[in-house]
């Protein structure tokens, strides 16, 4: 007897118009509700999307070209419904998913409407006449008409991807294989011509990033609680005119404000809407005790519309200004209309602080929850340690005693399950970010704005100008975008309007400041500026300490992932330019001494040059791990470092990878230095004096004291200095 067939598992059931577009068992909660139907013309995907800070994407099928719709509905479904057979999977490798996520299925399904589109512009009705040929002729043609070379490669796997589910479905059409599928894509490609990634992301200009990341915390650290004072009392006011009903006393009160203003010639409260003063009707109900209604009555009858055009008043609050700004008051009165404006973009400077100064992407710092980063366990005598800092005084280092905060978060690149699936709502990092203190004063006032355990971005909290009804999730990367720029506009009034015209925010040579930025900028500097101050006194020592701790080397050694592989490719980048500066010095007849001089010509000879290619973290790492052979530039202490660890002192008898560049030590074997070093050395011995005649003896012999010594190095370089023409051939 013959054994009944088995049914195929990964076939899916024909549906019906009614039939949900996303199953139950893939349903987020909170989104259920926007859960269409089979039949309907927009799907949304919010209902399989749990990242708080991903855009709720749709697929609209009035796009698609109505010969060929119903047959790629049914392909669109199988896609969000079922799953790639285990045979595909493992012959595909890592291009492919058994399931696509919310965010990616919706691009993909636009690349089957383009292929829709072309086919009907060619008299083709139906899938199934979509064979070899016709594919091989529409890959070319993808090939002459892409955008980019990455561009081109998502086209062809969405159509791999449309054969694939296409046999899956309830359905099949017939669509032939992909000839790129069998035979390669590269004939199906344009040349490349980018690399993309963290290798062609700029990093922000020192001109922008410093002024901005020091208004952004001076917003959190000065006007911080001058702002969310103003934002509570304009909600009382609010609330209070809403639900205060019309009384004789209130009307009463109201004509003795009006007349009070009117007798003394003062100008009327007022609010501009449209580019035209108005009568700040809420303000006024909430301050005499009026409706909003008789407000508005009094307005029509004394015709104050045109009384507040001829004299527009402001609309103080009854609250002390304590935040300064150089030394000053910030403002002489907070004003109930500007109390949302500033709210706004104290919102804003946190995520700046957080985005800039932990290093997390866009996604991370927008998922970041209230209590996310508690404070430190005390200790067994009951005392809590500081948070991470780092002093620096001239040349003299020191450590205070530190107990960074951690910040447990979720992160949503690359988060799969078991199958290596995306998961939307990310998965919680093993090893949670350090904090240094700005950052934990941002979540700290972040915390104040969101209820507890809400996101501290939650897009409902962070809407300060009205509310119209409740959504989910976070702000967005996008909306966050248009907030810095916003906030980089109002930064930059203030600082004219405080008479600070230094501290001007000016544009990034290389476009919008965006949100991606952050995180790379963060990797140049300390690759590149070790040791140097930012935010006028915060280094990004700071965070490199933070980096090195137990926490960061745990999740470095886990995976290198994560800003250590952006910090492996910056310095890369850096030692590499290095290298080049020495031996362009060289040629041209520049000095070089110390002890590592000859090492170090003879390495930056053979250092290869990475202009026009891409670095990669693995070859990054691999070149950093040369031990010898590598040479770091340290504008702190204005010297070169060939880093050999047997004769590094900064290293401290440990096997470290990499010098400490904020802990070099005089003397030390590894020391480089050229005529541009000398220059500054006398420079920075100059500033040094000039100091000390302005400070007490004891401070002001220290400061001469080092400013000797710098001198002394210069000197020690003049006397054994050695030339391209003094060099044997």
């Amino acid at each position: 007897m013959t054994a009944a067939a088995q049914p195929d598992s990964f076939r899916l059931p024909l549906p019906t118009p009614a039939t949900p577009v996303v199953p139950a068992h893939l349903v987020v909660a909170e989104h259920a509700h926007l859960n269409a139907n089979y039949g309907a013309l927009v799907w949304p995907m919010a209902p399989l999307i749990e990242d708080p800070s991903q855009g709720r994407r749709s697929i609209f099928w009035e796009h698609c070209p109505a010969v060929l719709r119903e047959e790629l509905r049914l392909v669109a479904w199988t896609l969000i419904n079922g799953e790639l057979r285990r045979t595909f999977l493992k012959e595909h490798g890592v291009r492919m998913r058994s399931r696509l996520s919310a965010g990616t299925a919706p691009a993909t399904v636009r690349c089957w409407m383009r292929l829709a589109r072309w086919l009907e512009e060619r008299g083709i009705r139906t899938l199934a006449a979509c064979d070899r040929r016709v594919l091989h002729e529409y890959g070319l043609f993808v090939r002459d008409t892409a955008p980019s070379r990455p561009n081109a490669v998502k086209t062809l796997i969405a159509v791999t991807r449309l054969w694939a589910y296409d046999e899956l479905s309830a359905r099949p059409t017939g669509l032939a294989r992909p000839p790129w599928d069998e035979a390669g894509a590269d004939d199906y490609l344009p040349a490349a011509t980018s690399y993309g990634g963290e290798n062609e992301r700029e990093p922000l200009a020192e001109e922008t990033m410093g002024p901005l990341l020091v208004w952004a915390i001076r917003v959190i650290e000065d006007l911080s609680d001058d702002i969310l004072a103003a934002w509570a009392q304009t909600r009382r006011l609010r609330d209070t005119a809403a639900r205060t009903p019309s009384t004789p006393a209130g009307s009463a009160a109201l004509d003795a404000y009006l007349d009070a203003l009117s007798a003394a010639g003062e100008a009327l409260p007022a609010v501009v809407l449209k580019g035209k003063s108005r009568l700040a009707g809420i303000y006024i109900a909430a301050r005499t005790g009026a409706s909003l209604n008789q407000v508005t009555v009094r307005n029509q009858r004394r015709g104050l519309t045109r009384a507040v055009a001829e004299r527009p008043g402001p609309c103080p609050l009854d609250l002390p200004v304590t935040g300064r700004i150089a030394g000053a008051p910030w403002r002489e009165v907070l004003d109930f209309h500007e109390a949302p404006v500033v709210m706004r973009h104290l919102g804003t400077a946190a995520f700046i602080v957080c985005a800039y100064l932990t290093g997390m992407r866009p996604q991370e710092v927008l998922g970041m929850r209230a209590g996310c980063c508690p404070d430190p366990d005390p200790r067994s005598d009951g005392s809590r340690g500081r948070h991470l800092i780092r002093t620096w005084a001239d040349d003299t280092h020191g450590d205070d005693e530190v107990e960074p905060h951690l910040i447990r978060s979720r992160h949503y690149k690359n988060a799969t399950d078991e199958d290596g699936n995306h998961l939307s709502a990310g998965v919680e990092r093993d090893v949670p970010w350090v904090a240094i203190a700005p950052v934990v004063r941002a979540i700290r006032v972040l915390e104040r704005i969101v209820p507890e355990s809400h996101l501290l971005f939650d897009l409902n909290d962070h809407q300060f100008q009205s509310k119209k009804h409740r959504k989910t999730g976070s702000l967005k990367a996008s909306a966050m975008c248009i907030r810095i720029e916003d906030f980089v506009t109002w930064a930059n009034a203030e600082a004219i309007a405080q008479g600070l015209p230094g501290e001007v925010i000016p544009p990034d040579p290389h476009g919008r400041i965006g949100t991606a930025r952050f995180r790379r900028s963060l990797a140049w500097h300390i690759a590149r500026r070790p040791g140097g101050l930012v935010a006028l006194a915060i280094q990004y020592g700071h965070i490199r300490t933070a980096l090195a701790t137990e926490v960061s080397e745990g999740y470095a050694s886990r995976s290198r992932a994560g800003i250590h592989r952006i910090i492996d490719m910056e310095t890369a980048l850096a030692v590499a330019e290095t290298a080049a500066d020495l031996r362009e010095h060289f040629e041209a007849g520049g000095g070089v001494s110390g002890p590592a001089a000859r090492r170090a010509l003879t390495q930056a000879a053979s250092t290869p040059r990475f202009e026009g290619r891409e670095v990669k973290a693995d070859f990054a790492r691999k070149f950093l791990a040369r031990d010898g052979a590598i040479l770091y530039d340290n504008p702190h202490a204005l010297l070169l470092c060939l880093y050999k660890r047997d004769r590094a002192l900064c290293a401290k008898g440990q096997a470290r990878d990499s010098p400490t560049l904020d802990q070099c030590v005089a003397g030390c074997g590894n020391i480089v230095r050229t005529d541009h070093h000398t220059a500054q050395l006398r420079e920075r011995a100059d500033i040094l004096d000039k100091k000390a005649a302005h400070t007490p003896q004891p401070i002001g012999d220290r400061l001469r004291t080092n400013a000797n010594r710098l001198r002394s190095y210069a000197d020690d370089h003049d006397r054994t200095r050695i030339t391209r023409q003094e060099t044997p051939a």
